[in-house]
């Protein structure tokens, strides 16, 4: 009797042994599985997000390919982003002169372009550049084309 129930119990430990790696596998296959869906959806977010950047309005595009002319829409969040409206307001002088004075003082964008740059003495205000002069530091790592939009912001005041 204690024979069979050896016997049994060795049978049992021996099915049991052998039914843990197939769920081991199982479960591996299951995490392999999850990690798979999980980066098919992460790629397809990467898509999705080169889409949109593709997708911009052809106006944008056509403006950015060819250097034209300024975006003034993209130039209102350029001035407010680095803080200009906080010496410059569209119609009166506070620290820094007036938009409206710069855009009567610039008879071209890329005149404002070349201040901005600091490659142009400044039209408005000459004793107060002193104290912009700092803050166009802030402008050195704008690309060539954020600076037309700038300027076209500055220019759409006359």
């Amino acid at each position: 009797m204690k024979l069979k129930y050896a016997l049994l119990s060795a049978l049992a430990l021996g099915i049991f042994a052998c039914e843990q790696p197939q769920k081991k596998e199982e479960v591996k296959k299951e995490e392999t599985k999850k990690e798979a869906v999980a980066q098919k959806q992460e790629v397809k977010k990467k898509e999705a997000k080169a889409q949109e950047t593709k997708a911009q309005p052809k106006e944008q595009k056509t403006v950015a390919q060819t250097g034209g002319a300024g975006n003034p829409e993209n130039g209102k969040k350029i001035f407010q982003g680095k803080g200009c409206n906080s010496c410059h307001q569209p119609a009166a002088d506070t620290v820094g002169p007036a938009l409206k004075k710069i855009a009567q003082a610039y008879s071209s964008a890329g005149e404002l372009v070349k201040f901005l740059k600091g490659e142009a003495k400044p039209k408005v205000d000459p004793a107060k550049f002193a104290i912009m002069k700092p803050q166009l530091m802030q402008l050195k790592g704008l690309s060539e084309q954020e600076l037309k939009d700038l300027a076209a912001f500055i220019l759409s005041h006359k």
